[in-house]
């Protein structure tokens, strides 16, 4: 079978310009507990197949990897943003960090509960499975729930700078959309998040988007589907005596947008496909009307919305997976280390705050002290190895040019060796041959 085309004209190649600004993640996980889990295996692999495009599918984690070692990888490969899984090895609780590449902050988050996308398909009357060409553009983000998208002020206003840094956090990771270029065919998918006010739980959800058409018969839409897959079958036409009825055939169950789709997902749509269709002939009847305004002085009128008939689309959102469950625990300032800015279950008085504070200053003029101290030795050492160094190649010169200066010294040398090697030989010749001869001989 013949290859299929790949589109080169439509696709438009984007410049490394517009490669940096588009966010970049990395999904790993972290630590030998849960490397050995094989559910938090696939639960990762699942999550990559939601940050697609513009993550690592493929990557592959080590038992001797830490996290130093992939936000170091972050910088050169321009990746923004870390989700990192982790599994306690005492409790067994899976927890979820998103920390912002390279100065933070890092959210933290308890997976209280997760379904893999294989464990969605099996409850599903028709599951879906993404092709190549679902996830050659990023998901659409929803969010719900979250007061500081109604901008309501909380009494405190602790909670409100907390959704803000989650919601930041959350629309930054995907690339933002810009309606007037964004071509509706493109977002194939959806990633929802939705947050519950009395639980403040954090529950995320996967769907495709299907886009059917409602005013069709089901043989149109067998022709149809047909058409642009070679791999589907024609409606039977057997016991059909025109092509007229199997168009206009009215039985029960043709028209199935009543009975599979609801009425508030019907929307009215133009599509494209309709404008270059009739773009031919608005251009003859646009040509003619030339002359009128030339002669006349009569404005000319756009009549291409008056002529194209929006036609209804039933849309249909398919989960896809996998579905997680989150709970805030902390917010800290740097990538999984520094000042906790926010703790869900943990709050400190001013008092503590002032003592942690100074505590860590500390540290940090302790740390910088031993850096300082590290790096004096190392330069020391390093001096004292050139110094080392070049003595070795002082001594060199000087006997090359001690050889040069007193040749006869060398012949001396070389014949003092002769005469010894051939005293050592005259020594061996003297002892019999069959002296412990047996000494290695095998043992029978």
């Amino acid at each position: 079978m013949a290859k299929r085309r790949t589109k080169k004209r439509t696709h438009v190649v984007q410049t490394v310009e517009q490669l940096k600004d588009v966010p970049k993640s990395m999904v790993i996980r972290v630590g030998s507990t849960s490397l050995g889990n094989h559910t938090l295996n696939q639960l990762v692999k699942d999550f990559r197949q939601i940050m697609q495009p513009h993550t690592a599918v493929k990557l592959k984690e080590r038992k001797s990897n830490k996290l130093k070692d992939f936000v170091v990888m972050c910088g050169p490969l321009g990746v923004s943003h870390l989700f990192i899984f982790t599994q306690s090895e005492r409790t067994g609780n899976v927890s979820l960090k998103i920390s912002r590449i390279p100065h933070g902050p890092t959210v933290t988050f308890q997976v209280t509960d997760y379904s893999l996308g294989k464990d969605i398909k099996k409850f599903l009357k028709r599951p879906k499975s993404l092709n190549k060409e679902d996830v050659l553009d990023p998901p659409l983000l929803v969010l719900n729930g979250f007061t500081s998208l109604k901008s309501e002020v909380d009494s405190k206003g602790v909670n409100e700078n907390v959704e803000k840094v989650i919601v930041s956090m959350f629309q930054n990771v995907f690339p933002p959309l810009n309606p007037s270029r964004t071509r509706l065919s493109s977002i194939k998918r959806v990633f929802m998040i939705n947050k519950d006010q009395e639980t403040g739980e954090i529950s995320m959800r996967h769907y495709f988007i299907d886009i059917r058409e409602v005013e069709i018969s089901k043989n149109l839409k067998r022709l149809h589907r047909a058409k642009h897959n070679l791999h589907k079958t024609l409606p039977n036409l057997h016991k059909k005596e025109d092509i007229s009825s199997l168009i206009l055939d009215h039985d029960i169950g043709s028209y199935t947008s009543e009975s599979e789709v609801e009425d508030e997902a019907i929307v009215k749509v133009v599509d494209k496909r309709d404008i270059r269709s009739k773009h031919i002939s608005i251009l003859q009847d646009k040509k003619n009307e030339i002359d009128k305004i030339d002669k006349e002085n009569i404005p000319l009128v756009n009549d291409d919305q008056s002529r194209l008939i929006p036609r209804k689309k039933a849309i249909k959102l398919t989960e896809i997976g996998p579905r997680l469950t989150l709970k805030l625990v902390k917010i800290e300032e740097g990538i999984c280390s520094g000042k906790v800015l926010h703790h869900e279950f943990v709050e400190k008085t001013d008092a503590e705050i002032k003592a942690l504070e100074k505590r860590h200053a500390q540290k940090m003029r302790l740390k910088e002290e031993r850096r300082k101290e590290q790096e004096e030795n190392i330069a020391r050492k390093k001096a004292v190895k050139e110094a080392k160094k070049q003595r070795k190649l002082q001594r060199r010169e000087q006997r090359k040019l001690d050889a040069i200066s007193n040749p006869d010294i060398d012949n001396q040398n070389s014949d003092s060796d002769i005469t010894g090697s051939s005293s050592d030989s005259d020594h061996y010749n003297d002892i019999p041959e069959d002296l412990d001869s047996d000494l290695f001989s095998e043992v029978e």
